[in-house]
């Protein structure tokens, strides 16, 4: 049976207003409140946006009229929220990271199983058509036995976008930096690919920006298939370059810029090949919310099926986990398994 879902956003930053276009596009759903720490911020958004404005966390929770709670905060208050929506019995959205420590993320797992409440992770590039392309030529073998996968996120941001948020680049609210803010999309995406992470070993750095977290970070991988690869994360490659994904198997290579396929060089195949006008290498806002619509409306899908949705609380924190294995990699020295 097909329902009508109300949403409710908590924070109207940048990223909030993507996913209001995004969640005012669906046919199912539609925006209902918001809330945000500062009431003159909800006030205006909720004017552009035309929907309610909620005076309080508490307020917003016991609605009874909101059915999924759509969280757009500093990263370091997704979980708090997401286990309060939880506990509360609404439907969550989140957008990445699920969590910036393992406790959290343990926790919001607890909370979903503990309320039957799903808890959607927005990783909106796994909905693009070139990632389903390569995850289903991929699955079939067609590449034949994947050697070695290599994931780029060269980006650049300046000086003024640690300094004007007060949370970027912080440990207690951005939960670390290039890996964590910048490179989880494209790491959720490779690990994705692949199948899962099975080991880390990395070196994580801070060489331009005046911040606590690392600006720059490379991390070698062994992947749960055997293959072998890199993960490339910084903010500080002047003046900032697509995000790439590049798979080698003994039968052919598919490389993807973006939301695109760059190249695609398998036996006995043909694509073609895009041009992708996401510029989020040096404006972290230069991005469609298409896809984010996309996913939200996979979401409703579940919703509506009692099923889980594609990218669900489990999926939502592997990229978390193969970071923070990353960061404890650099910090000791040592290879650091995946449990």
């Amino acid at each position: 049976m097909s329902h009508r879902y109300n949403f409710a956003l908590i924070g109207c930053g940048a990223v909030a207003a993507m996913h209001a276009k995004a969640i005012n596009g669906l046919d199912k759903g539609e925006l209902f409140g918001v809330y945000d720490s500062r009431k003159e911020s909800a006030e205006k958004f909720a004017e552009k946006h035309g929907c309610k404005v909620f005076t309080t966390i508490e307020e917003l929770l016991g609605c009874m009229d909101v059915h999924i709670v759509d969280i757009c905060t500093p990263s370091g208050l997704h979980a708090e929220y997401a286990i309060q929506a939880a506990n509360a019995g609404k439907h969550v959205v989140v957008e990445k990271p699920l969590a910036i420590t393992q406790a959290q993320l343990d926790g919001v797992v607890q909370a979903a199983e503990k309320n039957h409440t799903q808890v959607a992770v927005i990783t909106q590039l796994r909905f693009t058509p070139s990632v389903m392309k390569a995850k289903k030529a991929i699955d079939e073998g067609r590449l034949g036995k994947i050697l070695m996968a290599d994931f780029k996120g060269k980006f650049y941001r300046s000086k003024e976008y640690y300094t004007k948020s007060g949370w970027r680049g912080t440990w207690a609210m951005d939960g670390g930096g290039a890996m964590m803010n910048q490179g989880i999309h494209g790491i959720d995406i490779i690990q994705y690919l692949m199948g899962g992470v099975k080991s880390v070993q990395a070196l994580c750095r801070t060489q331009m920006h005046d911040i606590e977290t690392e600006d720059s970070a490379y991390v070698l991988v062994e992947y749960k298939n055997g293959a072998i690869g890199a993960l490339h994360s910084t903010t500080a490659a002047m003046p900032g370059y697509p995000r790439e994904i590049e798979i080698n198997g003994t039968k052919g290579t598919i490389k993807l810029e973006e939301d695109e396929i760059k190249c695609w060089d398998v036996e006995g195949e043909k694509e073609n090949i895009g041009k992708t006008d996401c510029n989020v290498a040096s404006d972290p806002m230069a991005f469609s919310h298409a896809y984010h619509q996309l996913q939200l409306t996979e979401l409703l899908d579940a919703l509506d099926q009692e099923r889980a949705p594609i990218v669900d609380v489990y999926e939502g924190k592997k990229p978390v986990e193969i970071i923070l294995a990353a960061y404890e990699s650099s910090k000791t020295g040592k290879r650091i398994e995946l449990k």
